[in-house]
């Protein structure tokens, strides 16, 4: 039980840090108005993930095409340009969970990450969201850096 209660402290104390420590940047819909369009025969991938109150703790890095790019911090997003095509979107925790996203040209694309049950710590999974709700689910969100 002790244990227990001491691993349960760790982990808020990590989230509290997690959480504290970085500066809120502006909310998308400020941030996002402010924003030229991706460079001449590029896309723009935009990533996100919303808070939770069990499971902020987890914050592993973002892979695309297995390049780190970012880190999956809830309450916030970030952005960024690549080619047009068929990219991987990876994230480890327990295990590894992957999705695929179609980047079109001078065109969004977005990725949610969100949080499901594991067996020893939660899972953070990505998937492609449609603009439509992406932009829903995004505009409170603050930029991280």
């Amino acid at each position: 039980m002790l244990r227990t209660t001491s691993s349960l402290l760790a982990i808020l104390a990590t989230a509290i840090l997690v959480t504290g420590c970085a500066s809120p940047g502006p909310r998308f819909t400020e941030y996002h108005a402010t924003l030229a369009p991706p460079a001449e025969g590029m896309g723009r991938i935009w990533f996100y993930r919303k808070s939770a109150m069990f499971g902020d703790a987890l914050v592993p890095r973002i892979n695309l095409d297995n390049i780190k790019v970012g880190k999956t911090v809830p309450g916030t997003y970030f952005q960024l340009e690549t080619t047009p095509g068929l990219h991987k979107v990876s994230v480890t925790t327990e295990s590894t969970k992957e999705v695929v996203v179609n980047v079109t040209t001078n065109e969004n694309s977005y990725v949610q990450f969100y949080l499901v049950p594991g067996v020893f710590v939660g899972r953070v999974v990505p998937t492609v969201v449609p603009e439509y709700d992406a932009l829903r689910g995004i505009e409170k969100l603050t930029l991280v850096k």
